[in-house]
């Protein structure tokens, strides 16, 4: 059973995704979870604190469901899988929900922006030194200069593409990345494996 502060705190995000965080009171979470405002204060000091751990969980539940997606993959599944979810967690956010929070909680946005970047920065450095020891990458590899490199890129140009006046379906940028990922990083081993994943891929 959840405590009372877990419950605000999956209420608040319920409600945040669905009306924006702007839009969104505090009373409006005192009347959905049936509780007196002097409650919700002697666990939140103020909004953005609630804030602060809506985006806490996320973290949470995020790190869990990778963790259950990568265990026994090797380094190319565990790539590919990543390019796939960052796709997939720019589909699924709250559009409103981020823009208020970046326009209303800048301090916030900046503190979970940077905790966010650093998280898929270690991620892809994690994943090019498990493709190294496999043998799938090239064992030459810079490696903390390309896990920054692609931190950084990813997620912005995903957006960018999506928005340019020439529109690209999803699947063709999530294939777009992982071609260029792979043929930046993988060797002779790693190559030849994405082919028989595109091969089987294509018979299915």
């Amino acid at each position: 059973m959840e405590n009372q502060q877990e419950l605000i705190v999956v209420t608040a995000s319920r409600l945040f995704e669905q009306f924006g965080i702007r839009s969104v009171s505090i009373d409006d979470v005192c009347t959905e979870l049936h509780i007196s405002k002097k409650t919700f204060y002697t666990h939140f000091q103020q909004k953005e604190e609630l804030v602060d751990a809506v985006l806490m969980l996320k973290k949470k539940n995020d790190y869990e469901r990778f963790e259950k997606l990568f265990k026994n993959k090797n380094a190319i599944d565990s790539l590919v899988l990543i390019i796939k979810e960052i796709k997939k967690n720019l589909e699924c956010e709250s559009q409103t929900m981020y823009y208020d929070l970046e326009k209303y909680y800048p301090r916030v946005f900046e503190k979970h922006l940077a905790t966010k970047t650093e998280e898929i920065r270690h991620g892809f450095e994690m994943n090019l030194r498990q493709g190294i020891d496999e043998g799938y990458y090239r064992d030459n590899l810079d490696v903390e200069l390309i896990s920054a490199f692609h931190s950084l890129q990813i997620k912005n140009t995903f957006e960018q593409l999506q928005q340019s006046s020439k529109k690209y379906t999803k699947k063709r940028l999530v294939e777009f990345f992982i071609d260029l990922m792979i043929h930046l990083i993988a060797n002779e081993k790693g190559l030849k494996y994405i082919d028989e994943i595109a091969s089987n891929s294509s018979k299915n």
